[in-house]
């Protein structure tokens, strides 16, 4: 039996290793009442330098404007982030995690260290360190592959 050829052994593993994560993720969520999209929002802002519109939160987690939107109000109540008017255009909002948001998604994080340690168990350091190495430089291609093609989408 021949083998797909290695691109295609490559999305079709990376698919199943993303599915699998993804649903990891979000039974180890469920105990802190957010899901998988509210999880990748609130990741968005913790890596940003300061505050975000709600259209670029939009377009980097893959969500509509009124579903961040609605996320936004969820974690403002809660403290989570910040939101102010966009003093270059009004009516934009920009967005801002606050030390609450950061604290709670450090919390979510920390729960995943049994299943992350459980998950890597039979994994040496050296390899855990190569594994992230390539996730590292796979995201990076990813993201300019990902905003290549929101460029071309545009009108």
């Amino acid at each position: 039996m021949q083998h797909p050829p290695l691109p295609a052994q490559f999305g079709q593993q990376l698919g199943v290793v993303s599915t699998l994560y993804r649903s990891l993720i979000e039974s180890l969520l469920v105990p802190h009442d957010v899901t998988w999209a509210q999880f990748s929002l609130l990741l968005h802002l913790a890596r940003r330098s300061g505050p975000s519109r709600i259209s670029e939160i939009a377009s980097s987690v893959n969500l509509t404007q009124p579903a961040v939107t609605k996320v936004v109000q969820k974690f403002s109540a809660q403290q989570m982030v910040i939101v102010r008017s966009d003093q270059n255009d009004g009516r934009n909002r920009l967005v801002e995690i606050t030390e609450v948001g950061r604290t709670r998604l450090v919390a979510m994080q920390q729960s995943f260290g049994p299943a992350f340690h459980e998950l890597l168990l039979d994994w040496s350091s050296e390899e855990i360190e190569r594994l992230i190495h390539d996730l590292t430089r796979l995201s990076a291609t990813l993201v300019t592959l990902n905003e290549a093609q929101r460029g071309q989408k545009k009108p």
